[in-house]
């Protein structure tokens, strides 16, 4: 059976218990819409997995793993469906419906680099990303970068989906190399280099950005 559809009923289970209680198999085919015997099927492969624990007439809940792996896929969702919306600027029914379709594609290092282009303060606790959360993660924001300072960028902060848009658009974009070139005034512009190009960004715009610099 295809892995989309396993992971599918992981998610599901995860909705109808949170991971702490049991759901029924009437439950799980009515919210995934096929039949008792087609959830009973996969049910079993799940249970062969290490995924659930099922018992006939008693319901299902899911493992330590099985729960692991549909948070991870969930967040996976999470982080696709913001991304497709606040960086390329898709309507949310769309972006869900593509996001449904990449959740189950996307490796974690990908989750990661979308995560921290996307990132604001209230993300905390996404299984994808761990103990890289961007409220853990180190690094200094670009406008406290002093000239001749040497890093590279480690993630963006903001909850402007217009302003992630235009750092993205411009290349400010996780892993990539930056040095500070120079600062015209003191709330001026600030010069950056990335690559072959001189890239000025205000003071506002450079504080979004995070680099880990190279001491």
């Amino acid at each position: 059976m295809a892995t989309g559809n396993r992971e599918d009923y992981l998610l599901r289970i995860l909705r109808l218990t949170e991971g702490e209680n049991s759901a029924k198999t009437t439950d799980i085919a009515a919210l995934m819409n096929v039949s008792a015997a087609s959830v009973t099927e996969m049910l079993r492969v799940l249970s062969d997995e290490g995924l659930i624990v099922y018992r006939k007439y008693r319901g299902v809940r899911l493992t330590e793993k099985g729960i692991a792996q549909a948070k991870r896929i969930r967040d996976k969702h999470q982080i696709a469906e913001r991304f497709l919306m606040d960086v390329l600027d898709k309507e949310q029914g769309e972006a869900h419906e593509e996001a449904c379709k990449m959740e189950h594609i996307l490796s974690d290092e990908s989750a990661r680099r979308m995560c921290r282009i996307i990132s604001s303060a209230e993300m905390s606790d996404c299984e994808v990303c761990g103990t890289e959360c961007v409220k853990k993660r180190s690094g200094i924001q670009l406008n406290r970068m002093s000239t001749g300072m040497i890093g590279k960028i480690s993630h963006l902060r903001c909850d402007d989906a217009e302003k992630i848009r235009k750092l993205v658009a411009i290349g400010f974009v996780p892993g990539r190399t930056i040095s500070l070139v120079n600062r015209t005034t003191n709330n001026g512009p600030i010069i950056f280099r990335m690559g072959e190009s001189n890239i000025a960004l205000d003071q506002d715009m450079a504080s979004l950005v995070f680099a880990d610099v190279e001491l």
